[in-house]
């Protein structure tokens, strides 16, 4: 720096290497973003899977289709096991639980 203020050689030292740290940082930004939306998503079919399960205790029924937040969440009550199918980023996705609160995890 010179006794008259930043010159231009600094100035544009300093761009490059903000530039560089932004370009460096967004695929990690979106990356997380991407992951977050899709555990909001399975979180939301857990929601779905407690909801059938009581319908399925209280009218007997077997299926259903139950929406949250725009996104359709199709479960199936049978023996014991309810499982959810629904899409997310990744695509479409299985997610079963059995009576004990098992998770069959995502299929």
């Amino acid at each position: 720096m010179s006794e008259q203020g930043i010159t231009l050689l600094e100035t544009v030292l300093s761009i490059v290497i903000l530039s560089l740290v932004t370009v460096t940082l967004l695929p990690a930004v979106n990356s997380l973003q991407e992951r977050l939306q899709n555990e909001k998503i399975a979180y939301r079919a857990s929601e779905a899977a407690y909801n059938g399960v009581k319908e399925a205790a209280y009218l007997g029924t077997t299926k259903g289709m139950i929406k949250i937040d725009d996104t359709e969440y199709n479960w199936q009550y049978n023996s014991g096991e309810i499982c959810v199918t629904y899409s997310d980023l990744k695509g479409q996705q299985k997610m079963c639980v059995d009576l004990q609160g098992k998770s069959g995890g995502l299929r």
